[in-house]
């Protein structure tokens, strides 16, 4: 599942990705997405099962039960 917020502020766009499975760190569609510069994104969120919060190669990792707190 894969969402965007936009930030108006800032022109760029936040997608946002939920997984359940332990592949999480499996999301080839946020990668091609980061990966084009025209996009202008700054950050890029996937929300899982993991109890960790870390940032990896752009990307920050949350647990799924953060949502509630959530603001891009």
């Amino acid at each position: 599942m894969d969402y965007l917020i936009d930030d108006y502020d800032n022109m760029t766009v936040s997608p946002i990705e939920v997984k359940s499975g332990r592949d999480y760190k499996i999301h080839s569609a946020i990668n091609k997405f980061i990966s084009n510069e025209s996009y202008n994104v700054a950050k890029a969120y996937v929300f899982s099962n993991e109890r960790n919060v870390y940032e990896e190669n752009g990307i920050i990792y949350l647990p799924i039960y953060y949502i509630m707190y959530f603001k891009a």
